[in-house]
């Protein structure tokens, strides 16, 4: 479970949002004033992200909770949307390549352009595929509440 410190800012009976600060590497790493990597970072990367999760135990606006995500959710996920459309690209690439010549397309165009079109819609069909699993084992669930006393 990869876990992640968040502040309650919105609190809707079982429903809450959290807002957790995104962190970097970069902020770590000894080289961060002299990486163009670094500045481009610190620059464009957002500073927090809100999450809407459900609480099992009653929380309040500013009680700091513990969030987590299965890695197995994670890993699962980078495999659909990464591993998955490359090999797609790979294969396709290689099966144009060598099929297209057979009906009388020889231009190095054409396996290009259909496996980026075959590339696209297996992402399409990757979308449709994982809107219809169980994507419970992708939500952030709450692990821990520390109650802010006021």
């Amino acid at each position: 479970m990869i876990k992640e410190s968040a502040i309650v800012v919105d609190v809707d009976d079982d429903r809450i949002v959290v807002e957790a600060a995104i962190k970097t590497t970069c902020s770590s790493c000894q080289a961060q004033s002299d990486c163009g990597s670094g500045v481009i970072s610190r620059a464009m990367s957002p500073k927090s992200q809100r999450l809407v999760l459900h609480s099992p135990v009653p929380c309040r606006v500013g009680d700091t909770v513990t969030i987590g995500v299965p890695e197995a959710g994670i890993i699962s996920a980078s495999v659909w949307l990464y591993v998955a459309p490359l090999i797609l690209f790979l294969v396709s690439a290689i099966v144009l390549d060598r099929g297209l010549p057979l009906v009388g397309l020889y231009s190095e165009l054409w396996p290009v352009v259909g496996s980026i079109l075959l590339t696209m819609l297996g992402f399409v069909a990757i979308s449709r595929y994982l809107k219809q699993q169980d994507n419970t084992k992708f939500q952030p669930v709450l692990l821990t509440a520390n109650s802010q006393l006021k």
